[in-house]
């Protein structure tokens, strides 16, 4: 089935720290900008509307645009976990139509009981991959290499990528 997700609520570190362990604050700056450059490119190929959180800042900031998607940082007193929750409780009905992204089991009960749908970081990792939005930019250069098919790439695909191919062009098994 087709998805019909306009909105992508992102658990920015949660997502981050699971593809990689910044070892300190430049790494991490180094990391947001390569998330926010990713979910652009996943804004582009989805058409959803994408709202990236972050923990911290020096107080809640609204959401910034960086470039086609919206980013905010939670402030100091309230988390990003806090953050989404609010946000998915405060969609009413249309929380139906939003995807939140987050491994935390607490973000994921809340968003479920007020009509989200939850998918875990990992499985996010996934879809990206699917969709040729690659997290570490080595291994985009190596399949461009390959003439656009990674070398180490295994032969048929794998149940979880049937279903993601065809939920995209809305059909069934």
């Amino acid at each position: 089935m087709a998805s019909s997700y306009r909105e992508t609520v992102i658990d920015g570190y949660n997502l981050i720290h699971k593809f990689s362990k910044p070892r300190d604050s430049a790494q991490m700056a180094k990391l947001r900008e390569r998330l926010e450059t990713m979910l652009a490119r996943y804004r582009q190929k989805s058409r959803r509307h994408v709202i990236l959180v972050y923990d911290g800042g020096s107080g809640p900031k609204p959401l910034t645009t960086a470039g086609a998607i919206d980013v905010t940082f939670s402030g100091t007193v309230k988390s990003a976990d806090r953050w989404i929750i609010d946000h998915v409780c405060s969609l009413g009905a249309r929380a139906a139509m939003t995807l939140v992204v987050s491994s935390d089991r607490e973000i994921q009960r809340y968003s479920t009981a007020h009509g989200a749908k939850c998918i875990d970081s990992e499985t996010f990792i996934d879809e990206l991959a699917a969709m040729g939005i690659v997290i570490d930019e080595s291994k985009r250069r190596n399949a461009r290499s390959a003439g656009g098919i990674s070398k180490s790439a295994p032969g048929p695909l794998s149940d979880k990528e049937v279903d993601y191919w065809l939920r995209l062009f809305d059909r069934k098994r």
